[in-house]
């Protein structure tokens, strides 16, 4: 069990934007992802990922196998996938597709072979029942050690990290009392509601907190699934005033900017895709599409506080650029050539944006406090691992994953990292010390819009003579196989060089007298 997080070692202040460089917390990032991952938890989990995707992306009641059919009678050699998302759902199909025929044939011997999970779940409102059912008994994983969850076709769907040690003597503040800071003070000038009339405290007479003490041994939230909202609904109304989101590049949800760019959902009648409607055909009338632009239109106080927490939390966000590094290694690549890309021919809003960023391929951020969100997706979001860092003072607050019937652990220091577009998530009652006078729980999300790859690959294809609708070379991929030797080698090598980088050389005799010739002057 890991202890907890006391109060820091007084050290001196200084703004983090005041040092020199940010390699130390890149280093520090790569060795604790280095250190963790040998001995890592590796869990299997009774999941499809690929499979809830393309359901996902279908009616909600249509089958599996007839969305595979749909999709392989729509999609071939003379009319290939015309865009990012049509190229993941034919990866994808494919994909399941190998899963269910393997099962079929296995079956022909071995009439026991247990079906596969898309089978057993073969629509989304069984899938997502199936989650509401466990929803209610998600056990609490390992506290001490990086997780891996693994699916049953063997891609890696999350990972959850402790916190990082702090120092026993430090020169320089803990990360997380600098990010801690960094989120009170976003609090203090009122950029986020604390909403602390609405915390719960335990040891008061509400039937909330009554319930906390008597409950069963598993996490619940108060806002859990349910066959209405399947998961498409993040937050309540009220929660506006305690959440605060940036993006260093996109377009705010509905803007015309993103009209023709960004993908559009697969067209169908109920058995077949409606293929003279797919985004791509018929396309050269179109007009020249916008490449993303920075979403930062908050003055004062709240674009001050944005601008210290890129430059206070950069070791959590070189924590999410390492986990997709080395979890997704092509698609890492291949979204890093998107935003080189948007670099060199953006506005230079956009160039100035991604040059400030630590993380340029999950370069959006959402911070709440002490905000309960609903068990949801984020469907919006592009196949990358995005990440959620918890800090504060609270108690529980685990971070749920129904649909694979588990919890991570959200007190402070903790994050959990996934394909959050598919990924139902939520949060388990949160709650307070009787005596803590100042209730405070935060979340920091990183993520990054699927609209803005698409659109920098419609752009790309549009400047090169518009002769395809979209640049395939900049198509992001279905999530891989989680390969273990190479997450290690991916590590290793980033370690070694930081390790080389960092070590001292030996003083020459002719720098040594220059050294002293310096002092006695």
């Amino acid at each position: 069990m890991l202890p907890e997080l006391g109060p820091p070692t007084a050290v001196s202040f200084k703004r983090a934007i005041d040092y020199g460089g940010t390699k130390s917390l890149d280093s520090q990032a790569i060795g604790f992802l280095h250190k963790l991952h040998p001995g890592a938890i590796e869990r299997l989990v009774d999941f499809d990922i690929m499979s809830v995707f393309l359901m996902q992306e279908f009616d909600k009641e249509a089958d599996i196998q007839k969305i595979i059919q749909m999709i392989n009678v729509a999609f071939n050699d003379l009319n290939p996938p015309l865009t990012t998302l049509q190229h993941q759902i034919v990866e994808a199909a494919a994909l399941v597709q190998s899963r269910i025929s393997k099962y079929q044939a296995d079956s022909l011997t071995n009439p026991t072979t247990k079906k596969p999970f898309c089978l057993r779940f073969p629509t989304y409102s069984s899938f997502i029942a199936h989650s509401i059912a466990l929803e209610q008994k998600c056990e609490v994983l390992p506290n001490d050690s990086m997780i891996i969850l693994i699916d049953e076709g063997g891609i890696c769907v999350g990972v959850g990290l402790p916190p990082k040690p702090r120092a026993t003597d430090p020169k320089h503040m803990p990360r997380d009392v600098r990010a801690q800071m960094c989120l009170d003070g976003l609090v203090s000038t009122n950029v986020i509601r604390a909403r602390n009339d609405k915390v719960l405290h335990m040891g008061s007479t509400s039937p909330v907190a009554a319930n906390l003490i008597t409950r069963a041994s598993f996490p619940s939230t108060p806002f859990p699934l349910s066959l209405q909202t399947r998961g498409e609904v993040r937050s309540t109304s009220d929660a506006k005033t305690s959440t605060c989101s940036f993006q260093a590049y996109g377009y705010g949800l509905g803007s015309p900017l993103s009209a023709g760019s960004a993908d559009k959902s697969i067209p169908c009648l109920t058995h077949r895709i409606k293929t003279d409607e797919l985004q791509g055909r018929n396309f050269h009338s179109e007009p020249k599409p916008n490449l993303p632009e920075p979403l930062r239109s908050q003055t004062g106080p709240t674009f001050q506080g944005l601008a210290q927490l890129r430059h206070d939390l950069v070791f959590y966000s070189r924590i999410s650029y390492w986990i997709n590094k080395t979890f997704l290694p092509k698609s890492s690549a291949i979204a890093e050539k998107n935003i080189t890309y948007l670099f060199d021919k953006g506005s230079t809003a956009a160039n100035e944006g991604i040059g400030l960023e630590h993380n340029p391929i999950i370069a959006a951020r959402t911070v709440t406090v002490n905000t309960q969100p609903l068990t949801h997706r984020d469907g919006n979001n592009a196949l990358l691992m995005d990440s959620v860092f918890f800090f504060g003072n609270h108690k529980g607050g685990e971070f749920l994953l129904p649909s694979l019937g588990l919890a991570y652990h959200g007190l402070h220091g903790y994050s959990f990292h996934g394909p959050f577009r598919i990924l139902l998530h939520g949060v388990a009652q949160f709650h307070f010390a009787k005596e803590e006078l100042s209730p405070q729980r935060y979340s920091v999300a990183m993520w990054s819009r699927a609209s803005s790859f698409s659109a920098i690959a419609r752009h790309s294809s549009f400047v090169k003579g518009n002769k395809v609708f979209s640049n395939k070379k900049l198509w992001l991929p279905i999530l891989p196989k989680y390969e273990k030797k190479l997450a290690a080698t991916i590590l290793e090598e980033q370690f070694e060089i930081r390790r080389t980088r960092g070590a001292k050389k030996p003083k020459t005799q002719a720098s040594c007298t220059k050294d002293n010739e310096l002092k006695n002057s």
